[in-house]
């Protein structure tokens, strides 16, 4: 009896603490034993060897916070057997984790072979989970960063909630730059669907320099926060030829141009101190505002202003991120605050109604049914020249840097050249001109009551293209230099019409340049509006209408589109909403009793003009 007592005691001696394991588990993290360094040999040279550094699951920066509960519940049921078992225990797992590698192989065989079926269930279940491995953590951050470009952005929003390592590479900048490009004013062919622009106010409040992709990459992985803006700011100033002369986008985009607005001011060597570094916003931020307003567009969430000032019918507006200048029939153009709807002047002279304006950072042009256009300084009122040459009243203008186009009444169209002086005459149009737009600066879309458009050379001064298909008066017209369209497979559903509205090439136009509209996916286009009730989308390189869009119970009067959706105003005293890839009609929106005669549309605003004398903005911006 005394002798059991002894090696009762001498196994209590040797046996370890009931928290053996955890102090087991510790030894084994933070101290160089045989487990964190094994020899290895050579893949080259076998009788060679290398130093192995920790394996990846014992890792001190890697410990999985989910093999504590595992490792505690372990210990509990250690704690729970006798003494001499719990010693037996200690001893076997001292002895494998002690053992080399190799001899590790050989103890877990041997203990497999005495494993019954349930000691195998317990093992199939219990390694699935431990052999999971963190490779975002493991790999280097470049490739993590590659692997991340890949997640959408509701699926980078969760895994940034999967552990500080992730969160930190979720919300890297170059991986939130690569989402605003792929998605920001155009439709992401991945996803279907894509966000507006970042409205000029933003740009300037928040400067970002110009820099190449590339740069941000280096950035990015550098740690730098900083984000490249020139691909976007070229992609907007590419759109000049695009924006309509009566549509906000228009005057973002001239505002654009100016390099200043995104590049940083270069202080004066003379000043003592140089100025505050501009701030720099996370293109995540970015992203997260443009998301917004994304949602507001697309579950019709807006506020309305209304606007009261003018004693007759708005024919013609135009608006940027400051200013709003609106034409009516009682001679009069106004210049509104577009924040605050404040009038600030009132612009006169004209004797006879107020048709058509366009106005950029510098001037203001208008055109008046008294047959005359006058340039303005509208910051001050100031009337700078009046152009006369028209000999009945003038419809509509459009001018782009040193050319302006203006529509008549008598059907013609003149072309002024503010560097020559000199002006010319287009005739071919047989009634009212109603649109003008100027396309690349060399060439000229105009429409007409005669029912058709045309396509004109600038520099030979000659019709190029009749395009034909609308039944009714042809009021508004605008270009874009691109558009993703979703085009039907049958062109025989790309019009409702038996025949196929087509254009008719002048002899200067190959008639082979006539095909099929499902050829025609991302290409200049042409969208026209006319008293038949429809809105018609055409291929400038073809001449086919790819496609017809009903919804307007009376005729179309205006229309502005950007690169995700069209806006319409009608006869009918309603305006539509339209997805511009797919055609359909988003929403519609009611408020004016009268016709909506004008319309302009910017990332968050669409700001309308009726014959009922009041002036509508409807805002779809982040706060609506």
């Amino acid at each position: 009896m005394s002798s059991h007592n002894q090696e009762s005691s001498k196994i209590n001696q040797d046996a370890p603490s009931p928290s053996a394991l955890g102090a087991l588990e510790k030894k084994r993290l933070h101290s160089e034993t045989p487990l964190q360094k094994q020899p290895l040999t050579h893949p080259l040279n076998p009788h060679r060897e290398i130093e192995s550094y920790t394996c990846y699951r014992h890792r001190p920066d890697l410990r999985r916070a989910v093999d504590g509960p595992s490792l505690h519940a372990l210990q509990q049921q250690l704690d729970q057997l006798p003494t001499e078992l719990q010693s037996l225990v200690n001893q076997v797992w001292s002895t494998f984790g002690s053992a080399p590698q190799s001899i590790r192989s050989i103890i877990l065989g041997g203990l497999l072979t005495q494993c019954c079926f349930p000691q195998l269930s317990y093992l199939s279940h219990a390694l699935n989970p431990l052999l999971r491995i963190d490779f975002i953590s493991v790999a280097p951050k470049e490739i993590s960063l590659k692997i991340f470009s890949f997640l959408d952005a509701k699926s980078l929003c969760h895994a940034a909630q999967v552990s500080k390592v992730w969160k930190k590479l979720a919300d890297d900048d170059y991986i939130w730059y690569q989402m605003c490009i792929q998605h920001i004013d155009k439709k992401c062919p991945k996803c279907g669907w894509g966000l507006p622009l970042l409205d000029n106010k933003s740009r300037k409040r928040w400067k970002i320099p110009a820099k190449a992709a590339e740069d941000a990459s280096k950035r990015s992985i550098e740690g730098d926060a900083e984000g490249p803006a020139s691909k976007r700011a070229k992609s907007e100033q590419g759109q000049v030829d695009s924006k309509p002369n009566n549509s906000a986008a228009g005057a973002v985009v001239s505002t654009d141009t100016n390099p200043q607005s995104v590049s940083i001011d270069v202080p004066n060597p003379s000043n003592d101190c140089a100025p505050p570094p501009p701030q720099r916003r996370p293109w995540k931020d970015i992203f997260c505002e443009r998301l917004k307003v994304e949602r507001n567009w697309r579950r019709g969430k807006f506020t309305t202003k209304v606007l009261k000032g003018h004693t007759d019918g708005v024919m013609c507006l135009q608006f940027d991120n400051t200013h709003l200048i609106t034409g009516s029939y009682d001679h009069t153009v106004k210049v509104w605050d577009i924040e605050s709807g404040e009038l600030l002047r009132t612009l006169t002279g004209h004797t006879r109604c107020v048709r058509a304006l366009q106005f950029n950072s510098c001037k203001l042009i208008t055109g008046s049914m008294d047959s005359t256009l006058k340039i303005w300084n509208y910051r001050t009122g100031e009337c700078i020249r009046t152009l006369e040459g028209h000999t009945n009243g003038i419809v509509c203008l459009h001018f782009d840097n040193s050319t302006l186009a203006s529509g008549s009444v008598d059907g013609t169209i003149k072309i002024w050249n503010f560097s020559t002086g000199k002006c010319s005459t287009l005739s071919g149009h047989s009634d009212w001109v109603t649109k003008v737009a100027i396309f690349q600066q060399t060439q000229l879309f105009s429409c007409s009551d005669d029912t058709t458009i045309k396509h004109w050379d600038l520099q030979t001064l000659t019709c190029l293209r009749t395009f034909n298909g609308h039944k009714g008066q042809v009021q508004c017209l605008q270009v874009a230099s691109h558009a993703n369209l979703v085009l039907p497979l049958s062109s025989d559903n790309s019009t409702s019409s038996p025949q196929r509205p087509t254009a008719t090439p002048n002899d200067a136009t190959p008639n082979n340049a006539l095909t099929h509209p499902e050829d025609v996916h991302d290409s200049p286009i042409l969208i026209s509006g006319a008293l038949d009730n429809t809105i018609r989308v055409w291929s400038i390189k073809t001449g086919a209408c790819i496609r017809t869009m009903f919804g307007h119970v009376e005729g179309v009067w205006s229309l502005a589109f950007d690169s995700l959706r069209i806006v319409s105003g009608a006869h009918d005293c309603m305006v539509k909403v339209w997805d511009m890839s797919s055609g359909d009609c988003m929403h519609t929106l009611t408020g004016h009793s009268g016709p909506v005669s004008c319309v302009g549309l910017s990332d968050t605003r669409i700001v309308t003009g009726s014959d009922d004398n009041e002036i509508r903005i409807w805002d779809f911006g982040a706060e609506a």
